[in-house]
């Protein structure tokens, strides 16, 4: 399955959760499709994870 994630706006632990939540299997892919930083509490701990 693929899965699309938008609009982390810089909020890393939201976004561990949904990938944790999502439990993902060995052929699942990510797709990032932007919105990773502005607004949030952690913009650089955001792109470090991603």
């Amino acid at each position: 399955m693929t899965y699309a994630i938008g609009d982390i706006h810089g909020c890393l632990s939201p976004l561990k959760r949904l990938i944790k939540a999502i439990k993902l299997k060995d052929d699942d892919t990510l797709v990032f499709i932007g919105d990773y930083v502005d607004r949030g509490p952690n913009p650089r701990g955001v792109i470090d994870f991603l």
